[in-house]
């Protein structure tokens, strides 16, 4: 394991600056830093054991919804479980941690290997999530909290986001009825190869036609994920925007 206090090597010593300018604040030990930004693909062994990201992503996942849902909790008071879930989906999902990686220039100090399009297309956001779990290894909770409000801060208008969602699911509703059509959401559990937690998948058909579908940790979410991106998908289908 990196020790702290080793003497540096250069490729460190830029790497060590490089994260400050991510993180806000200088890492401890930088050896966490090392495996967050090694991608699955660029997989080392360390004493008999396999190291990349994967583990820390796994970490980093649960300590961003957890900031993120408190943040959202204490911001907007009056705002029921079903807005908060969106919100939080908003912020959390797979394009917009791509999205913050990619400004924040993670990809720039990751290790990969050239691999399928569908592998590499969520590594910037995989490694996000690995970061915030070597903060806390490296930090602990506070500093993960820390660097959480710098990112909302920086990158999100918590007002502006309140108004562009709502609750999707009432909105659709209100569609098929206007319209009287026959509307089926099927919502269950669902465990896939690469994912590390149970996730519920939310799909929609409309008068028995598929239409979209949603996913995410929470069966309310993937309802909402799924309802939303059927409203999009009606709008472009009918080439008008309905007021719904």
């Amino acid at each position: 394991m990196f020790c702290p206090f080793s003497k540096k090597s250069e490729t460190d010593k830029i790497l060590v600056k490089n994260l400050i300018a991510v993180l806000g604040f200088k890492p401890k030990n930088l050896f966490y830093y090392k495996q967050a930004l090694r991608h699955a693909s660029a997989i080392c062994i360390t004493n008999n054991r396999q190291s990349s990201n994967e583990r820390l992503e796994f970490v980093g996942d649960a300590i961003i919804s957890a900031i993120v849902s408190d943040i959202l909790f204490n911001y907007f008071p009056k705002a029921d479980e079903g807005r908060l879930s969106i919100l939080r989906a908003t912020i959390v999902n797979r394009k917009t941690l791509n999205q913050l990686a990619k400004e924040l220039k993670i990809p720039e100090l990751m290790i990969f290997k050239s691999s399928s399009a569908n592998k590499m297309k969520n590594m910037g956001g995989n490694s996000f999530e690995a970061i915030v779990g070597a903060i806390y290894y490296d930090r602990g909770y506070a500093y993960c909290i820390k660097f959480m409000h710098k990112i909302i801060n920086q990158y999100f208008d918590l007002n502006t986001l309140i108004k562009q969602n709502t609750d999707y699911k009432s909105r659709l509703l209100q569609y098929v009825q206007k319209h009287k059509l026959e509307l089926l959401i099927d919502t269950c559990e669902n465990v896939e190869r690469n994912e590390k937690n149970q996730h519920f998948v939310s799909e929609i058909c409309i008068d028995n036609k598929y239409i979209a579908a949603g996913k995410a940790w929470s069966k309310k979410e993937a309802e909402q994920i799924a309802a939303k991106n059927t409203l999009s998908k009606i709008n472009l289908d009918n080439k008008e925007k309905y007021k719904i």
